[in-house]
């Protein structure tokens, strides 16, 4: 290569002014000289030139009699720009549908359930990723370009979650749900309408607040409480806590309520509610109401009116019944099945443990046997004694945990009784621990308590 020469010119070098590329001219002249290629390297790092020159291309200009016109024979390297920050997601958001539904075997599901994205305490929701300085770039003159840094993003909005080293953590057992630059991680359902056939049923593990209407058709489960602001319809609603309905519920004979402590509303209407706790409530129309603590009917212009009203430890309310006699049962303390389950229960229990007793006495004879010494039809017979001991083990536990929660039912239901504010009329009915006494007229401010196994009424005041 070093005999390849140029005719005689004069070389010229042109520096971009980012100096980010040198170009060469050769322009022809008589007064010029003839350059090898070594040559005309050396004297464009006289130019300054301090990177590599791209020897290929001065080469093309000898062989190709290229003159008069500028080539690139050394480029610098541009700073590589960093790239952004940006989130990897864990979770995501369902794909809820609205409205009917065609299946695949071609029927259709008119209403749906809500779908939710379920985490744990501790889930790993995201992660962010930073953004990075890029790489450092250099001019024709080896002079050093720095890189302009990538872009961070904000930290995402949010609650329901902490942040350890750019991941975030779900602080809580709840919905997640994914906004723009957003994670909310809750364990409170909100729903900002009212719920029915294009909204779809819901089952959530949480707490439930409906802002609107709960329309006829709907279920509503939730492990904490229910919040209704406003009208229920025919529907089935089961919350593990309390229930509260700000506008009252109209059951149709077939809505119900179903609670793990206690229930509020404003007004029952051919309505079944059942409660482990109270049911608070100003009016009950043909309803059928239960509660393992009391049932309390208070509120201006409260009656009950119709159906019947149950409440081991005991009932409280206005008025009961009206002049046209309708048939209302007001009933406090346990029931007699309560009662004759209790004393089954202890027969069950007695029988169990002897027979616990008998396999003790088996197990503990097989123990006294030397190991190895048992034939293999006297093993198999061990081990079957030993699995109906765990059986009746089991067995044994259940009927005591039944027993302990009766006999706290039947303690709490001890002194219950039934108080009427206002006025009871004929037609009704009043029951406290199996005993039943018909209301033949008009009381006003009563009480009725069961002394010596007899319902007895007497005065408030």
């Amino acid at each position: 290569m070093d005999e390849l020469r140029t005719k005689c010119c004069i070389p010229e070098l042109s520096i971009a002014p980012d100096k980010m590329s040198a170009k060469l001219r050769l322009h022809l002249d008589e007064n010029g000289q003839e350059f090898t290629v070594a040559d005309l390297k050396a004297w464009i790092r006289q130019g300054n030139v301090k990177v590599e020159i791209l020897e290929a291309v001065i080469v093309e200009m000898i062989e190709r009699n290229i003159y008069d016109v500028y080539m690139e024979v050394a480029v610098g390297k541009a700073p590589e720009k960093g790239k952004d920050g940006y989130f990897i997601y864990h979770v995501s958001n369902p794909e809820n549908a609205s409205g009917p539904t065609i299946l695949e075997d071609g029927s259709v599901e008119y209403v749906h359930t809500i779908q939710y994205t379920i985490v744990e305490k501790g889930d790993l929701l995201a992660e962010y990723v930073p953004a990075t300085f890029g790489n450092y770039g250099f001019t024709v003159e080896n002079e050093m370009r720095t890189p302009i840094k990538g872009k961070e993003k904000s930290p995402l909005r949010g609650r329901g979650f902490r942040v350890e080293d750019n991941k975030y953590y779900s602080a809580l057992h709840g919905k997640v749900e994914l906004t723009e630059g957003g994670i909310y991680v809750t364990n409170t359902l909100e729903i900002k309408g009212d719920v029915d056939m294009n909204s779809g049923h819901i089952n959530f593990d949480g707490d439930v607040n409906i802002r609107g209407d709960v329309h006829s058709g709907m279920l509503i489960k939730a492990s904490g409480n229910i919040e209704i602001k406003g009208h229920v319809g025919n529907c089935f609603i089961n919350a593990g806590k309390d229930i509260t309905i700000q506008q009252g519920m109209q059951g149709k004979f077939s809505g119900k309520l179903k609670a793990g402590g206690n229930i509020y509303c404003k007004f029952f209407e051919n309505t079944s509610a059942a409660a482990k706790g109270d049911i608070v409530v100003r009016s009950v129309l043909h309803s059928k109401l239960e509660a393992e603590g009391k049932v309390i009917v208070e509120g201006k212009d409260s009656v009950v009116l119709g159906g019947s009203v149950h409440a081991i430890q005991g009932i409280e309310i206005s008025d009961a019944g009206n002049e046209m006699e309708v048939a209302t049962v007001l009933s406090a303390g346990v029931l007699r099945k309560t009662l004759v389950r209790s004393q089954e229960l202890n027969g069950l229990i007695k029988k169990v443990e002897e027979q616990l007793e008998l396999l003790a006495k088996a197990v503990k004879s097989l123990e006294n046997i030397p190991p190895g010494t048992l034939s293999k039809e006297g093993e198999e017979k061990r081990m079957k004694i030993i699995q109906a001991k765990v059986i009746k083990s089991m067995e044994h536990k259940q009927l005591r945990d039944e027993k302990a929660m009766s006999d706290a039912l039947i303690r709490s239901g001890r002194d219950a009784q039934i108080i009427v504010q206002k006025t009871i009329q004929p037609g009704c009915r009043v029951e406290i621990a199996g005993m039943a006494i018909q209301v033949k007229e008009p009381l006003r401010h009563v009480k009725f308590v069961l002394r010596d196994g007899n319902i007895e009424a007497s005065l408030l005041y």
